[in-house]
């Protein structure tokens, strides 16, 4: 199972997590293959609504150039809209990451990575979304769960894959911002997971100060990965 992640440069990894901000990352770094997230920091403002203007179809000539650059060795995740910051701030949040989804799978050259989201917490939410998604595309390739990345209930996560991979039994499934807690128990719904959780504060208020303490902070993440999954 893949962990997707962007540890620091002295540390080799083979599966990098990268954004809009960071994808030059890339070109200075030894891989084996990567996930472009369009990113949705922004969202953290419960005033967004919309992605800036100009950037989905930004996306979609960045997505075609990476794609191209790297020759396929990259996923590109498809601009969603979750309801994990702000319940309720993009109204139907399912209907628009739907629409994005129709629109992005069209541009043809780029593997894209497509994300099941769901109003928050809501188990039916998450499985109405799994149908429309597969009506929409069918046995898609490539999904990922969105929509499970701020919340601590064990078992909404786990709910949630076990549905998406009752859906989409034969595609890619990627766990986005999975937590060490979740891991062993969806596991065996899925192929690959992402996290930044090694840079988080070990105390309040001490984050990574320095390279060596990034070094460290990220090995014992890893340690902890071992061990939530061996």
């Amino acid at each position: 199972m893949r962990f997707y992640t962007l540890p620091p440069r002295q540390i080799q990894h083979p599966y990098l997590l990268v954004n809009p901000k960071n994808c030059r990352e890339l070109r200075v770094r030894e891989w084996v293959h990567a996930i472009v997230d369009c990113g949705v920091e922004l969202f953290r403002n419960r005033e967004a609504r919309e992605y800036p203007h100009g950037f989905l179809q930004y996306w979609k000539g960045k997505a075609r150039q990476l794609s191209e650059l790297y020759n396929g060795r990259i996923f590109v995740t498809c601009p969603d809209y979750l309801d994990d910051f702000n319940p309720g701030q993009f109204g139907d949040n399912v209907e628009r990451t739907l629409k994005n989804v129709e629109e992005f799978v069209s541009v043809d050259g780029v593997n894209w990575l497509v994300s099941i989201q769901s109003r928050y917490l809501d188990r039916f939410s998450f499985f109405e979304s799994c149908a429309k998604l597969k009506d929409l595309v069918g046995d898609y390739p490539r999904i990922a769960v969105g929509t499970v990345c701020k919340t601590n209930d064990l078992g909404f996560i786990e709910y949630c894959y076990q549905i998406a991979r009752r859906f989409f039994p034969r595609s890619w499934i990627h766990a986005f911002g999975l937590t060490l807690s979740a891991l062993p128990r969806v596991a065996r719904y899925i192929n690959s997971w992402d996290s930044m959780a090694w840079t988080f504060p070990r105390k309040p208020g001490h984050s990574c100060k320095n390279s060596r303490e990034r070094v460290r902070y990220f090995m014992e993440y890893i340690e902890r990965v071992k061990c939530a999954c061996p």
